[in-house]
């Protein structure tokens, strides 16, 4: 049968448990392939800030002059972040939301749930019942916590875009799509995690065949949760691309809950089962860099050499992960979902300024950064300047009927806005060039 073996907890159950598995992520909630995103505080805190501030520890101002055109008439959103001030993937959401919002003349505030669902529903609830209620309200559905906001925002004027985590086929089952049930709901920006974990695990497996080709091929996965769609996603890619192998063994499935400790903690017991058990270990998957950078950690205090002895791979495109890869510690590094925000952004503008908008689900691609990619596009993640781009430019145009949106193109946007301040020839044919606002150009994407 062709399908890998795949174990978890500490029971080693092969094949039957990957259709468990399976079957658990289908029943938890799984949504279509293209559903992503991933992840106790003082219930009365409310933490904000606005467009003028840069979430993202290395991020520029991004203060426009007052003689640049802007679209439409002002419009203001409220985003409840359901993470933490400072914690790596949520403030590069809210990064690229910021530049996108001063790109779009929209005042974005941010306010932060600090993972506490019940937080992020008082939050938003605060948003929807404030006199100065925003005409946009962008909510995440983390760990299933936002579909019932959608009820309580059809009694107000405030439409909602969801990002990142759509609803589960159970909540959509009473929820239906953007429009259909809830006329505040004006759609839903999704990126494609099931390719994303799907890829990771087929890389990881190509390149470890280029040194064995054939026979067995032991490994680990460590997952952020198994709750938010999201996270079902991209465990379920990862589950369907290692079953392309039938000579592919996953030792253990664990839950790291996306944090660098848990995950060195959890990897550096797996390698001491496989010391005992004089067995081996020759691939990690691990659902985002953090995750990663934990098994590294225990793989090097393992004495063994991560890239060399064990592969690894990650996602978010942070600037740890690209460090990671660029010294190839790390075999790859998916992601691109993080700009998620700064589509809402776009859609937002287009609900305002399109007389006849259409309600909808936007599913956009992620793409992994890789040894053979890194030096193009490495730079421009570990030190990002998102006023480099024109995210104006992903509006509706009137040539196609649907958006484009591709984080790839983004990247491509801040390499030519280099080449053009710095005089150098651009490496790409350009496709389109961004509005009065900015002199960044955009190339086809690669």
């Amino acid at each position: 049968m062709s399908a890998a073996t795949i174990r978890t907890g500490r029971a080693q159950l092969g094949l039957p448990r990957l259709i468990v598995l399976c079957g658990c992520l289908a029943l938890s909630g799984l949504v279509d392939a293209s559903s992503s995103g991933s992840s106790s505080s003082d219930l009365t805190s409310r933490t904000s800030e606005n467009t003028q501030a840069s979430a993202y520890p290395t991020g520029q101002s991004r203060a426009r002059g007052a003689q640049e055109a802007m679209p439409g008439r002002p419009l203001t959103a409220t985003f409840v972040n359901p993470g933490l001030r400072g914690e790596r993937f949520w403030d590069m959401v809210t990064d690229t939301m910021q530049a996108a919002a001063l790109d779009l003349n929209i005042s974005l505030e941010v306010v932060y749930a600090e993972r506490n669902p019940y937080l992020l529903k008082k939050l938003a609830n605060q948003a929807l019942e404030s006199p100065a209620a925003p005409d946009y309200l962008l909510l995440v559905n983390e760990e299933q916590a936002a579909s019932e906001l959608l009820t309580i925002a059809d009694g107000h004027d405030t439409h909602v875009v969801m990002l990142l985590n759509g609803l589960t086929r159970e909540e959509a089952l009473t929820h239906g799509t953007p429009g259909s049930l809830h006329p505040s709901w004006i759609g839903s920006v999704i990126p494609d995690n099931h390719t994303a974990g799907k890829r990771m695990a087929t890389q990881l497996i190509k390149v470890a065949r280029e040194g064995s080709p054939t026979g067995q091929l032991h490994g680990l996965a460590l997952i952020g949760d198994t709750r938010t769609p999201a996270s079902i996603a991209r465990n379920t890619g990862m589950v369907v691309g290692f079953s392309q192998d039938q000579d592919v063994q996953i030792d253990r499935i664990l839950e790291a809950r996306w944090n660098t400790q848990d995950a060195e903690h959890l990897t550096a017991q797996y390698l001491k089962w496989v010391s005992r058990s004089s067995g081996q270990n020759d691939l990690i998957w691990a659902a985002n860099d953090a995750m990663a950078e934990g098994a590294i950690l225990a793989l090097e205090s393992a004495g063994l050499t991560p890239g060399v002895d064990v592969l690894v791979a990650g996602l978010n495109w942070s600037p740890e992960g690209i460090s990671m890869v660029k010294d190839q510690r790390m075999l790859l590094t998916d992601g691109g979902h993080f700009m998620a925000g700064a589509w809402a952004m776009v859609m937002a503008r287009d609900h305002a300024d399109i007389e006849e908008w259409t309600p909808r689900t936007v599913n956009f691609p992620m793409s992994a950064i890789t040894h053979d990619n890194v030096a193009r596009y490495g730079p421009l993640l570990e030190n990002p300047d998102w006023e480099a781009a024109d995210f104006a430019a992903f509006g509706l145009q009137a040539s196609r009927d649907d958006y484009e949106f591709d984080p790839m193109r983004v990247l491509t946007q801040m390499l030519g806005h280099q080449a053009a301040a710095s005089g150098l020839p651009r490496q790409a044919p350009a496709t389109q060039r961004k509005t009065a606002r900015s002199s960044a150009l955009m190339d086809a994407p690669q």
